[in-house]
């Protein structure tokens, strides 16, 4: 019985020089991706152990995998370990380019020096086959073989930075390496070179392991996949398609290429998709993996959608995985909608971004309602003090009733039911009334969904919830240095204090400037007047803090922050959130007087 894999101790001379050493990186690899920081790490470490004369020096290990049956090639595909094998293919030819009369003559005394017969037998196979092949994308072999496998390296020129990380093209990238090897080992000369490269290729050792097939390579790899390895889960996936792909069209050739340029070409125009997104490829399909499911995977993500790809087209999978993608860049990640634009505060990401994207995937004719029920159901959550494990089963429910078409009256209701069984809206009531409430993650959150509900349609822009964003007391922290806060008395500002009734948001620069001041100066800071007064600012953006300077200006309350301001601000505070998130808070509301915990 044929073993699936074997493990090979490899000196480098054997892993490039012996006659089944031939590579091919794989169509459904990435291409080529390291730049200076990891090619400096392998410099590194290659020389701190030629400095030290470590013997056998481990520089780790390959998985390859041989060609499926119907493949007539004596090259294996490399499942991992891509990137360190074309590294060293550069350093070969940067070394024959560089010192070509490296070790001459010298075999006579030392039967392991490497001259530059070794050098090229290393890069190619009795000087035909080339011993490593990158099947990434026609283009990307086009430019090894006329930059680094038939250029000449000594001529290149490092190429700016901007275009060594554009991933795209990995022509920049084989460049920025070759010249960093040179500069690296004209640095060394050419008698220390040459020492250099006797160890490389007879101390340093790698383990290749060679599995019977792809399949077994992938698992492997999976297992192995614990520190930070070339592939990753979508890579796994895309190998499973591809390999689908070739069993389905076996024996017809011209039909196999056609689906695999259209895979390669629907997967590349998914990945550019989401470049510039807030999520990566990997959580592109652990969305799609919920919206496939609608239950919580049991399995690895590769494992759960090679499971639920087994029986499907490999080129329509990835043309509904690229609408999904594209999906959610025009509908969620690029939306102006109050709605959306909520929801980016929330901890709980993938599970709103699955559900909302389901329904958007699958056309839900009621997705305005959900939406506006999502956000109310998480927010009471949040508010509530609930954690993930309180919200998942329901919203891996919600996937599933979405795809089932139940209506929103009957989602509405399964959610009230959640909502009472787990008795939210009693804890929700008991945290917005806490004079803790300032000191609650979802404090700014909940405050913007109400700045989103007063703003203009036409003046609608997403508020990011970073450094400049502050909470402002109206009442300061330090009142009690100021005798303009001598109407508040020490039991009305510890109730107050930290309250909603005495909240509001500003901007970075103008919470700073307003701090501990008398209310007077607060509102010149609100208004950007007098010493207060800049080019680019003005009064505050924040329209739920411009009401209490309309206020201000009117008299009301006496031109003062007094209790009667505090009432007013909690009772207009009561009233908006119970209405956005459709929930009767007038009791609460009419105590007018905020609990101390």
């Amino acid at each position: 019985m044929e073993e699936p894999f074997k493990p090979l101790s490899l000196s480098i001379r054997e892993l490039f020089g012996n006659a089944d050493s031939l590579y091919k990186i794989p169509v459904y690899q990435r291409p080529y991706k390291w730049e200076d920081e990891q090619v400096d790490k392998l410099w590194d470490d290659l020389i701190e152990a030629f400095e030290s004369e470590e013997q056998n020096y481990f520089l780790g290990s390959i998985i390859t995998a041989k060609p499926r049956d119907d493949e007539k090639s004596a090259y294996v595909d490399v499942v991992d370990g891509q990137q360190r094998l074309t590294t060293m293919m550069i350093l070969f030819c940067v070394i024959r380019d560089l010192y070509p009369d490296l070790n001459k003559g010298q075999n006579d005394e030392n039967p392991f020096a490497v001259d530059l017969d070794t050098i090229q037998s290393s890069i190619s196979l009795f000087g035909k086959s080339k011993r490593l092949k990158l099947v990434t994308h026609r283009q990307h072999q086009s430019d090894f073989d006329e930059l680094i496998l038939e250029g000449d390296t000594s001529k290149l020129r490092k190429p700016y930075k901007y275009l060594v990380r554009t991933d795209e093209e990995p022509k920049y990238k084989f460049m920025n390496t070759a010249c960093m090897f040179r500069d690296k080992l004209e640095a060394l000369g050419e008698a220390r070179s040459a020492e250099f490269v006797n160890f490389l290729f007879n101390q340093v050792k790698i383990i290749r392991i060679d599995c019977k097939n792809r399949e077994f390579a992938i698992k492997l790899f999976q297992v192995l996949n614990d520190r930070g390895m070339d592939l990753t889960a979508a890579d796994l996936i895309k190998s499973f398609l591809l390999e689908k792909l070739y069993e389905t069209h076996k024996g017809d050739e011209t039909t196999a290429k056609l689906k695999e340029d259209q895979f390669i070409s629907d997967w590349r125009e998914m990945e550019q998709s989401i470049k510039d997104s807030d999520i990566n490829l990997n959580e592109l399909f652990i969305l799609y993996e919920y919206y496939i499911l609608a239950q919580n995977p049991k399995k690895s993500l590769y494992d759960e959608l090679q499971d639920a790809f087994k029986s499907k087209d490999p080129n329509k999978m990835i043309g509904d995985i690229k609408k999904f993608a594209s999906t959610y860049m025009a509908k969620i990640h690029g939306a102006q909608d109050r709605v959306l634009y909520s929801f980016w505060y929330i901890r709980w990401t993938m599970y709103w971004k699955s559900i909302l994207l389901t329904a958007l995937h699958t056309d839900y004719k009621q997705f305005d309602e959900l939406a506006v029920s999502l956000r109310r159901f998480y927010y009471l959550y949040w508010v509530a003090g609930k954690t993930l494990s309180q919200i998942k089963q329901t919203s891996f429910n919600l996937i599933k009733w979405i795809k089932e078409g139940r209506s929103m009256v009957d989602i509405a209701k399964d959610l009230d039911d959640k909502l009472t069984q787990d008795r939210i809206l009693e804890l929700v009531t008991s945290n917005l009334i806490s004079e803790q409430f300032s000191s609650e993650a979802w404090c700014k959150p909940v405050l913007l969904l109400l700045e989103y509900e007063v703003t203009d349609e036409s003046k609608l822009a997403f508020i990011e919830l970073g450094k400049q964003l502050h909470l402002e007391h109206i009442l300061p922290v330090k009142y009690e240095k100021y005798r303009e806060w001598d109407h508040i008395d020490k039991d009305t500002g510890r109730k107050w204090l930290n309250s909603i009734g005495n909240l509001t948001l500003l901007s970075g620069t103008k919470n700073i400037e307003a701090s501990n001041n008398p209310f007077d100066v607060k509102m010149e800071v609100y208004r950007g007047w007098g010493k207060y007064k800049k080019k680019e600012d003005g009064i505050t953006a924040f329209l739920i803090t411009q009401q209490i300077v309309k206020d201000f200006e009117l008299g009301t309350y006496g031109g003062q922050w007094n209790q009667n301001a505090l009432e007013a601000r909690w009772t207009w505070f009561f009233d908006e959130v119970g209405t956005l998130l459709n929930v009767d808070l007038s009791e609460v509301r009419d105590k007018h007087q905020p609990q101390l915990v």
